[in-house]
């Protein structure tokens, strides 16, 4: 996983406008899809929360749609807190609620209500099934997944096989909303209303 060098970002504008370049120069173009797909769920809903933030590339594209509530989680907060200070001083000039928790996505203090989630933490099938048993009911609207057409650099469709398996078993309430597999590719899920 890249990590970029941004210490020199003074605004999350222009963090955002590095890592994002970094992430699709490093990884190719396309890597970064999922960003987009983020920012279009969030035109319509207030919420978002993402487990596995890494630097918080997908959080800064999140943040900068100013939905009311962002929230956070991961085990390993170090590579995001050189730009927790840029995040909180936005979110404060917006009045966005900013939540960052430093604990396992499988940590039951980890689940809250959010309207959009990405999960983009740990990327094997096992981990995913238990943290989908575990947030799916805290979900109001929309989850995304990165990941879902490569892992390792190499063709692999087992995260997307445990998200079609959960959409399968979940009684009609979510489904498939949409599947792009170009680079890593990405999944996003609808809960059915």
């Amino acid at each position: 996983m890249l990590t970029s060098k941004v210490s020199h970002c003074e605004t999350i504008e222009e963090f955002y406008e590095t890592i994002r370049r970094d992430q699709e120069k490093h990884n190719k173009a396309n890597y970064c899809a999922h960003h987009d797909a983020v920012k279009k769920l969030l035109e319509e809903c207030d919420s978002y929360k993402e487990l596995g933030v890494h630097q918080g590339a997908s959080a800064a594209a999140a943040v900068l749609c100013n939905p009311k509530k962002v929230e956070l989680v991961d085990i390993r907060l170090g590579p995001f807190n050189g730009q927790k200070d840029l995040f909180e001083k936005y979110c404060s000039e917006n009045n966005i609620e900013l939540i960052v928790k430093g604990m396992s996505s499988l940590d039951s203090d980890s689940v809250s209500d959010t309207q959009v989630l990405l999960i983009d933490s740990c990327h094997t099938p096992d981990h995913l099934t238990k943290e989908l048993e575990l947030h799916h009911e805290s979900v109001s609207d929309y989850m995304v997944f990165h990941d879902t057409s490569m892992l390792k650099r190499l063709p692999n469709d087992a995260l997307y096989n445990v998200i079609e398996k959960f959409c399968n078993d979940s009684n009609g309430e979510w489904e498939i909303f949409e599947r792009y597999t170009e680079n890593v590719g990405y999944t996003v899920i609808k809960r059915v209303k």
